[in-house]
């Protein structure tokens, strides 16, 4: 269930201009240092390792700056840190990206060039170096596919949204075989998560407050089961799964 506390529809209104500024203000005042930061370590930190930490922390802060936001995870343990996995999740906002940086492990992202054409937020995929898809491009699709093998190879994971887009009804959506197709192409695991909360924040320009993100991690395919699937079986049970743990989420909230 949400928070106790219960803020008045004034104090929400309040409430919410009030974090809009300290984001804007916390975002511009972060990336200064950030970009510092890379060109310091861009030459010998190859997999933005050092990047990632400080992306950890800057995410954390967007969440942070509302003290009536909660974040919920659960399933840590099921991330083995020694292996790199493609990790799929939902993606119901904007606020994925940021929120998924709880996971205990260092990743790159699959994201929309248009999406890294954006100032400051854009700016910082680029630095951190994430691989960029055009969308509706199959050339595009098979460059990714080849720089998330190259990721694997590395030991980082790559995370990818297999809905393509954002849900436009708080549900996921049907699974592309992208994803799927660049486990197998690796030849690793397939890490899944479940996310809510992003999707049902935002009541016009209102912000939900109190409120609560949920990441749900659940257990890992094996390389092998992922290589002895097709990719549309994997994409189809895999969004069976997911929609199903979202269901469970939402139902345990209600209680």
């Amino acid at each position: 269930m949400e928070h106790a506390i219960v803020l008045e529809p004034g104090m929400i209104i309040m409430a919410t201009i009030l974090y809009y500024i300290l984001l804007s203000i916390f975002t511009i005042v972060s990336f200064i240092p950030f970009s510092l930061l890379f060109f310091a370590t861009v030459a010998f930190d190859k997999e933005r390792v050092i990047l990632h930490a400080a992306s950890r922390f800057w995410s954390y802060g967007i969440f942070r700056i509302c003290p009536f936001w909660h974040i919920r995870i659960e399933g840590k343990e099921k991330i083995d840190r020694k292996k790199p996995f493609i990790i799929i999740t939902n993606h119901q906002s904007m606020l994925d990206i940021p929120l998924m940086y709880v996971l205990p492990t260092t990743f790159k992202w699959v994201s929309k060039k248009e999406v890294q054409k954006m100032p400051i937020f854009g700016w910082v995929l680029r630095m951190h170096g994430d691989i960029a898809i055009e969308r509706g491009s199959r050339d595009s699709a098979k460059q990714m596919i080849e720089k998330c093998s190259e990721r694997i190879a590395r030991g980082t994971s790559v995370i990818i949204f297999p809905e393509g887009t954002r849900t436009k009804t708080g549900e996921i959506g049907r699974f592309k075989d992208g994803a799927f197709f660049a486990a197998q192409h690796a030849g690793t695991g397939i890490q899944p998560v479940v996310i809510d909360g992003t999707w049902s924040l935002i009541n016009g320009w209102k912000l939900r407050m109190p409120h609560t993100f949920r990441v749900r991690i659940l257990d890992p395919l094996s390389s092998e089961y992922v290589a002895s699937k097709q990719a549309r079986e994997l994409a189809t049970e895999m969004e069976t799964l997911m929609r199903s743990e979202l269901a469970a989420m939402r139902n345990e909230t209600k209680k």
